[in-house]
C-alpha cells in the first residue's frame, strides 16, 4: 500500500509539474498575443473624436498604454528567463535593478489610471455641481501626470534594494516582508478596494438621481439640446458600466494574486515535494496578475455597445483610407504609363 501511495504521489507531482512547464511556456505566449490586439484596439477606440474629450475614456486611453507596456515587457522577460535560458537579470546588475523596478512600476500606474477612472465616473454621476467640476479633460491630463510621478517615486526603493546576491533579488530580512507588503497592499488591495468603494458609490449617486431626477433646465433649452443632452447621457452610462465590470474583474484578479503572494510571503517555505506545489500556485497567479492587464478591450466590447460601435467606426475609417491610398497609387501609376 504504502509503494502505491508513493507512485500515485509521485505521478501527482509529476503531472503538477508538467503542468506547469506548459503553462508558462503557452500561458505568456497566448496573453502577449490576445493582450497586445486588445490594447492597440482600445488605443484606436479611445483616440476617436466622439471619445477623445472625455476625462473617463483618457484615464482608458492612458491604462491601456501602460497594460500594453506591462505584458510585453513583463510576460516577454518572464517567458525568456523560464524557457529559453535568458539569465541577463541573473547576471547584469543594472538589467536585475530596472527590470524588477519596471514590472512593478508599470502595473501599478496602470491600476491607479483605472481607479481614477472610478473616482471620475463618481464624480460625473453626482448631483453637486462642485463634484462634477472635477470630471474634466483638462483635469484629467493633470491627475494622469501625477500618478505616473507618484508611481515612480513609491516604487524607487526597488532600484536600491534589488541587486544580485548571487541571482537577482532584494534584501534578505526584514526588507522582504516589507517589499511583499508594499506589492500586495500598494499594488493590490488599496487601489482595488478604493475601486470597489467608488464603484458602490457611483451606483448610488445613479440610484439617487433617478429617484430624485433634478433636471434644472429651461424648456427652450431642453428642447434645443434634448438630442445632445441624451447622447452625453448614453456615453456617460456606458462609461459607467465599462468602469464597473472593469473594477470588480480586475479586484478578482489581482486580489487572487495577492492573496497568495502574501502567503508565500509571510507563511511556512515550501520544501520537498510541496516546492512543486508553490510552483506552480505562484507560476498559475502570476498569469492571473498579467491577465488582469489584458482582459480590458474585451471587457469594453462585451458591456458596451457605444465601444463596438466606435470601434468599427475607426476600423471602417482606416480601411476606407488605405483602400483611397491603394487606388490613388493605382491611377497615378496608370497614368504614368
Amino acid at each position: 500500500m504504502s509503494n502505491r501511495n508513493l507512485s500515485s504521489s509521485s505521478l501527482f507531482l509529476a503531472t503538477i509539474d508538467n503542468i506547469t512547464f506548459h503553462m508558462t511556456y503557452y500561458g505568456p505566449i497566448i496573453l502577449l498575443i490576445i493582450g497586445t490586439i486588445g490594447c492597440l484596439c482600445n488605443f484606436l477606440t479611445f483616440t476617436s473624436r466622439q471619445l477623445r474629450e472625455n476625462s473617463c475614456a483618457f484615464y482608458f486611453l492612458c491604462s491601456s498604454i501602460f497594460e500594453f507596456l506591462s505584458i510585453t515587457f513583463g510576460l516577454t522577460s518572464r517567458l525568456a528567463a523560464d524557457h529559453f535560458d535568458y539569465n541577463l537579470q541573473h547576471t547584469n546588475r543594472i538589467f536585475c535593478k530596472f527590470r524588477a523596478y519596471f514590472v512593478t512600476t508599470i502595473p501599478l500606474i496602470a491600476t491607479y489610471l483605472i481607479l481614477l477612472s472610478a473616482i471620475d465616473r463618481y464624480m460625473s454621476s453626482s448631483i453637486h455641481v462642485y463634484l462634477r467640476s472635477f470630471s474634466q479633460i483638462k483635469i484629467a491630463y493633470r491627475n494622469v501626470l501625477i500618478v505616473i510621478i507618484i508611481g515612480l517615486i513609491s516604487c524607487s526603493h526597488i532600484l536600491i534594494s534589488y541587486d544580485l546576491r548571487p541571482k537577482c533579488a532584494t534584501l534578505r530580512g526584514i526588507y522582504t516582508i516589507f517589499d511583499g507588503m508594499f506589492v500586495v497592499f500598494w499594488v493590490g488591495l488599496i487601489p482595488h478596494i478604493l475601486m470597489l468603494i467608488f464603484g458602490c458609490m457611483t451606483l448610488k449617486n445613479i440610484r439617487h438621481t433617478r429617484q430624485r431626477r433634478i433636471i434644472k433646465m429651461e424648456i427652450k433649452h431642453i428642447n434645443i439640446n434634448q438630442n445632445q443632452h441624451q447622447n452625453y447621457h448614453k456615453t456617460d452610462a456606458q462609461l459607467i458600466l465599462m468602469m464597473l465590470v472593469q473594477t470588480g474583474l480586475s479586484s478578482l484578479l489581482i486580489l487572487t494574486r495577492m492573496i497568495y503572494y502574501a502567503y508565500y510571503i509571510l507563511g511556512p517555505l515550501f520544501t520537498g515535494d510541496k516546492k512543486i506545489i508553490g510552483s506552480f500556485l505562484m507560476s498559475f497567479t502570476t498569469l492571473l496578475y498579467y491577465t488582469n492587464y489584458v482582459k480590458s478591450f474585451y471587457i469594453y466590447t462585451l458591456t458596451s455597445q457605444l465601444f463596438r460601435t466606435i470601434f468599427l467606426q475607426r476600423i471602417k475609417e482606416y480601411i476606407q483610407k488605405i483602400c483611397g491610398t491603394r487606388s490613388k497609387r493605382s491611377v497615378e501609376l496608370y497614368r504614368g504609363k
